[in-house]
């Protein structure tokens, strides 16, 4: 459970930063080790069967994604929906999860808040992060070796904040995972219409 609140504080951690003074903004290069001019490359047909067998889901938020077939999307509580989570999908009974947070922006940073601050803001809290291309969708992928959790983050066209936390059984387990969470970030897609899932 306690893991479970920190993935859904995540995202509010990086809104609370949006308002702050980014004193290390000049760093972001360094901090990253990419750009959002020369992202990391992923592409779904990338995601590797031998891993696991897959599940594809569409989470409502433009965006497809591919999870074990054993896992299942969890009902929600009244308090994590207002807190913004969309999607919990995961192991049945609690374990390995990708947490899904959709979270508006705040007014003054609508318009102005880019994918290179976003990665500023998650490098600045002892997250190793990159930005990346996931097949077509800008994003930061980032990893906190402290709290044992990776993910990713991305930025809609209508003003939110969109964030998955994944993170392992236990902090034990957590390099296990490494394949399964990587298969994960791979499998995200633009989200099809039907005309053009027909002409895929």
């Amino acid at each position: 459970m306690k893991k479970r609140i920190a993935m859904i504080t995540a995202a509010m951690m990086v809104i609370a930063a949006l308002s702050a003074p980014a004193a290390w903004a000049d760093e972001t290069e360094a901090a990253v080790g990419s750009t959002p001019d020369n992202p990391i490359p992923f592409d779904f047909h990338d995601v590797d069967d031998t891993v696991f067998e897959g599940q594809w889901w569409d989470t409502g938020l433009g965006f497809d994604i591919c999870v074990p077939a054993d896992w299942v999307d969890a009902d929600l509580t009244e308090e994590m929906a207002e807190a913004g989570v969309v999607h919990i999908y995961g192991e049945d009974g609690g374990g390995a999860n990708c947490t899904i947070v959709s979270t508006e922006l705040p007014a003054e940073a609508a318009g102005t808040y880019d994918i290179e601050t976003l990665g500023t803001d998650l490098a600045a809290s002892a997250t190793t992060v990159a930005f990346a291309d996931l097949s077509g969708i800008p994003a930061v992928i980032f990893e906190n070796d402290e709290s044992c959790v990776s993910g990713f983050s991305m930025l809609s066209d209508d003003g939110y904040l969109i964030q998955g936390v994944i993170s392992a059984p236990s902090d034990e387990e957590y390099e296990e995972y490494g394949p399964v969470f990587a298969n994960i970030v791979t499998s995200i897609s633009p989200t099809l219409n039907e005309e053009e899932s027909t002409e895929e």
